[in-house]
């Protein structure tokens, strides 16, 4: 729905020029400022919708902010009492060129701004406690920051580097001192380990 409002805007603004433009001089609309700032100004407005309504095609918009004011200068000649004239076209198009660097600007300010007030949580792990029966076991590895294992039970607590803590039931002692005695104890956990032994939490 957002999307909808620019757009519908952008081709309303667009048909209203259109018509003021070729319409009997005696119908275009009447107002306190010059001319040549109510030109650029509607153009302004125009293509600032349009760069808005389409912003990932914003340099197709460019191209239209500067070709745009010609073609309809040129439906002019359409009416009796209308003249098409070249700098009318140029203020048109500066107006043009000017609204879609406002619009691309104001879009620009607006996604650094979003992405300043992005409020990021921090992931809440699950701890698991070291029980009084587990033992450190030394490990080197990028992966796994610490390892601990109790052979009463059978349990292997591993905390990751992340963050992230694992334990394991049922792994005997000799298959906790081939872990950490592996070449790389990270790959080992990884692609043998915890497929082989259940996960307690």
């Amino acid at each position: 729905m957002k999307k909808a409002v620019p757009l519908v805007m952008a081709w309303s603004v667009l048909a209203a020029i259109v018509f003021v433009t070729v319409s009997p001089i005696d119908l275009r609309p009447r107002d306190i400022l010059p001319t040549d700032v109510d030109r650029a100004l509607a153009f302004a407005i125009l293509c600032a919708l349009f760069a808005t309504a389409y912003p990932r095609n914003w340099r197709w918009v460019l191209v239209a902010a500067v070709l745009a004011p010609c073609a309809i200068e040129m439906l002019q000649m359409l009416s009796p009492t209308r003249h098409p004239r070249l700098d009318d076209a140029v203020v048109k198009a500066l107006g043009g060129l000017a609204g879609v660097a406002i619009a691309l600007f104001l879009q620009l300010f607006s996604r650094r701004f979003a992405s300043k007030n992005v409020i990021v949580r921090p992931v809440q792990f699950t701890h698991i406690p070291i029980a009084p029966s587990m033992m450190a076991l030394p490990v080197k590895s990028r992966l796994i920051q610490s390892m601990h294992f109790s052979q009463t039970d059978g349990r292997l607590r591993i905390r990751l580097s992340d963050g992230r803590e694992r334990l394991f039931e049922g792994v005997t002692a000799g298959e906790a001192l081939a872990f950490v005695a592996s070449p790389s104890p990270g790959t080992y956990y990884m692609n043998d380990f915890k497929k082989r032994f259940k996960r307690a939490a």
